[in-house]
């Protein structure tokens, strides 16, 4: 790490340069494969985290989500090779892990039609929705028939403080569950 005043600009190996670029290039990827491909960096720490020192290191965690499969592995091998420029453009040594990976596994059937039979039979519209999203039911549904059940959130914002979901939804979505559980336990799927 270097002093940001001390230091002449072409001395210094700034690894939140480096990082940068690799979050820039995340949305690029996204772009390239538009609709198709998710990308997002939530995670960035950056060290020493002082404003008078040019950072020494970064840690970040590059998310790409894709329903598929060749174009997360064309997202994953256009990646490696970006990440062998970056290092070599901004000076710096870039490390890569794989924290973890899943590949497209759909859900059984059988639960995903507990869920809609539940749905409709409460009168309640339902539709069958492709998501990236995972949560808990990723590990889950290896174990047993697994489903993920959405309510409708107004202009379709998620995990965000403007997320709303209107209380009639919040109740529908509530009876759906109820009656998917109280199906489960009178023995619907075994």
């Amino acid at each position: 790490q270097a002093h940001s005043g001390a230091t002449v600009m072409a001395d210094r190996r700034d690894a939140l340069l480096g990082a940068s670029m690799l979050v820039v290039y995340a949305r690029e990827l996204a772009n390239r494969f538009d609709g198709v491909l998710h990308t997002a960096v939530g995670k960035l720490d950056v060290y020493p985290n002082s404003p008078v020192v040019v950072p020494s290191e970064v840690k970040l965690l590059l998310d790409l989500r894709c329903s598929d499969e060749a174009v997360l592995a064309k997202a994953n091998e256009l990646l490696r090779a970006k990440i062998e420029e970056i290092s070599a453009e901004a000076r710096v040594e870039i490390t890569s892990e794989l924290s973890h990976e899943w590949g497209i596994n759909p859900y059984q059937p059988e639960g995903v039609e507990l869920a809609r039979a539940a749905a409709s039979d409460l009168g309640l519209s339902n539709d069958e929705i492709l998501t990236v999203a995972g949560h808990d039911s990723i590990n889950m549904k290896e174990i047993v028939p697994t489903v993920m059940l959405f309510v409708p959130s107004v202009e379709g914002i998620s995990h965000n403080e403007g997320e709303f979901t209107s209380e009639a939804d919040m109740l529908a979505g509530l009876a759906t569950l109820t009656e998917v559980v109280r199906r489960l336990a009178h023995g619907s799927l075994s």
